[in-house]
């Protein structure tokens, strides 16, 4: 029985508009959440060298609180979680997990999640989508970053991005917490010749390109994996929503971390704003405001 006061032909008119508008989103490559998407799967990174003056196991608390919070609140399965941690997270362990994703499809949500070290591979040239390196593990210091490079003990960000874009998932979704993060953004998007333009691509990065991730006040975890892991657990809404929170509170957190540490800053010619550490995403798919956290 039709609702009472509806117009039967203005029902049926109103039905083909809505046709022809589902027609028009799946013609143009914009899904709604659950419209294709059956399985997410999660890769979840985290490099403290031992060089390093950090608690090589900030990056396995990094790790342990993001993995959590989303698979808690994506109903993420516990078999589609891979976690690569320090002495695991070198090129050969990236490579094998990549291979293991060849087989991801159209249905298949992939979030990546990396924690980690980052910095030009040329010092005296700005950071970028060309001048960007990823620090993998590697039990000492290499001698300079052109050979860790060479020598395939770290990666550029662009090889990196190739891997991704190689892989036949129809969403990727790419957290980033690293310095200088924002400066790789392009890549994991528009500005990679392997890149998809039909496929639902987000970025999420800890910092803009001139600016450094700081870690927690107490030095234990790194500060914006810390609030991201905090708004994703306890939040209510859209992925969107979690990240836009995650990057205020990291924000307003930094500045209070940093305040300490300007004359330090100065003295070794750095722009104080290096530390003003604000967090951006990059979704033009909208495809993060289409995922809502599961109660």
């Amino acid at each position: 029985m039709p609702f009472s006061g509806v117009n039967p032909r203005s029902a049926a008119i109103f039905g083909l508009i809505v046709g022809a508008a589902v027609a028009v989103i799946l013609m143009t490559g914009v899904r709604a959440e659950g419209l294709n998407i059956e399985t997410t799967h999660l890769v979840a990174i985290g490099i403290c060298p031992p060089w390093k003056p950090v608690d090589t196991q900030a990056c396995r608390r990094c790790v342990d609180a993001i993995e959590a919070a989303l698979v808690e609140r994506l109903g993420i399965d516990d078999r589609n979680v891979t976690t690569l941690v320090n002495a695991a997270a070198t090129t050969e362990g990236l490579k094998a997990v990549f291979a293991g994703l060849s087989g991801l499809g159209a249905d298949d949500r992939l979030i990546i999640y990396a924690n980690m070290h980052a910095g030009a591979l040329d010092p005296t040239a700005e950071v970028g989508p060309d001048n960007d390196v990823f620090v993998l593990w590697t039990k000492e210091k290499p001698a300079a970053v052109r050979f860790a490079v060479a020598e395939g003990d770290w990666i550029m960000a662009s090889d990196f991005a190739g891997w991704v874009h190689a892989l036949a998932a129809g969403e990727v979704i790419f957290i980033l917490d690293a310095c200088e993060s924002g400066a790789v953004t392009p890549l994991f998007i528009e500005a990679h010749p392997l890149n998809d333009a039909t496929r639902a691509e987000a970025v999420i990065v800890s910092a803009a390109a001139s600016q450094f991730a700081n870690f927690a006040a107490d030095r234990s975890i790194a500060l914006y994996s810390q609030q991201l892991a905090q708004s994703i657990a306890v939040g209510r809404g859209t992925f969107q929503q979690a990240a836009d929170l995650a990057a205020s509170q990291t924000h307003t957190a930094a500045i209070a971390i940093c305040d300490p540490q300007k004359s330090a800053i100065l003295q070794a010619g750095l722009d104080p704003l290096s530390c003003a550490q604000q967090p951006t995403t990059h979704d033009p798919d909208a495809l993060l405001t289409r995922i809502v956290l599961h109660d």
